[in-house]
């Protein structure tokens, strides 16, 4: 099998080639250079080839589907934070919505037959009710640019499949966290700080945005699982929730990571860290992808929590000199 995967230098692109460099010959590309890669990084040896490009440039991308003839391509590159799309509304949305439209393009024109997953986000739903669990048929109400952008990139992936029969599998992924995640997520932030007081070098002290807001966090390694299990099993057109369903408070998570770490710490709100327009509750349902793959989620929320805290506090330790 020839994969593409688009976005292969990110947190979730580390842990695709992991899951699936085996099997699989990888073809990646994205913005930064190939001398950017640390040179330990496991993805240098198992990629077959790596092509710098930029997915806003049209003709970049139909040369990098051109080049690869992929079987499959996984489309992880994007503008993934919520809270930059605020800052960057214009910017978020062209690589996000204008990044797919590309992309679908090019494998229209030189890749039709490739099976596509096209990576969303459940932002794209805005919040849920209290209690209850979003399904696929649920309308998309997204609360900020980064949502409208995914949401727009889910459109954009239904119509292509619909009209050019194009094999595009969707997906609105919830929150999900794990080692080598960056610390402007919530939980990867809360980890990074503590690493920070229990190397000395921060006061015992949290700051946090809104901790009452209720969303479900998978492991990142359950979720390209779920991606290799939609790419093999998936029903082209459809769209699929990624997700644990279950649901917990931040203040709970953040009181289990401190706890799992052994750190005590003063918490504060720091208005600066809460969005407008937030989302409360956030919780899928993933019955369908369930029924259709027999995917599931198998790696217990400790082991996710402790493995986030240890991989902060391994690179605090590292970036500190101890």
């Amino acid at each position: 099998m020839r994969l593409l995967v688009t976005g292969i230098a990110g947190f979730v692109g580390h842990h695709l080639v992991e899951t699936w460099g085996g099997d699989a010959e990888i073809h990646g590309t994205d913005a930064p250079a190939r001398d950017s890669f640390p040179a330990d990084d496991p993805r240098l040896a198992r990629l077959a080839s790596y092509r710098q490009g930029d997915i806003t440039d049209a003709g970049a991308m139909a040369a990098v589907v051109r080049a690869a003839a992929p079987d499959v391509v996984v489309h992880l590159a994007a503008q993934s934070s919520g809270a930059a799309s605020l800052e960057h509304p214009a910017e978020t949305y062209r690589v996000n919505a204008g990044g797919a439209l590309n992309l679908l393009e090019a494998i229209r024109a030189e890749a039709a037959t490739a099976r596509v997953i096209l990576v969303g986000s459940a932002d794209a739903y805005g919040s849920g009710t209290p209690g209850s669990a979003l399904r696929e048929d649920a309308p998309l109400r997204p609360r900020n640019p980064y949502a409208l952008s995914k949401a727009a990139q889910d459109g954009l992936g239904e119509l292509y499949a619909a009209t050019y029969g194009l094999g595009v599998i969707r997906t609105r992924t919830f929150s999900h966290t794990g080692p080598g995640q960056r610390p402007r997520f919530a939980l990867a932030a809360f980890a990074e700080q503590i690493a920070r007081i229990d190397a000395g070098i921060q006061p015992p002290e949290i700051r946090v945005g809104n901790l009452e807001a209720v969303r479900e966090y998978g492991d990142v390694r359950d979720v390209v699982g779920a991606y290799r299990a939609l790419a093999e099993r998936g029903e082209p057109g459809e769209a699929y929730n990624v997700c644990t369903g279950e649901g917990h408070r931040l203040r709970d998570l953040l009181d289990r990571l401190l706890a799992l770490a052994g750190v005590r710490a003063e918490v504060v709100v720091d208005p600066a860290r809460t969005r407008s327009r937030d989302v409360d509750h956030l919780v899928g349902d993933p019955g369908k992808i369930r029924a259709r793959t027999g995917w599931m989620p198998r790696i217990p929320l400790d082991r996710t929590l402790t493995d986030l805290y240890q991989d902060a506090r391994a690179r605090v330790r590292r970036e500190a000199g101890r």
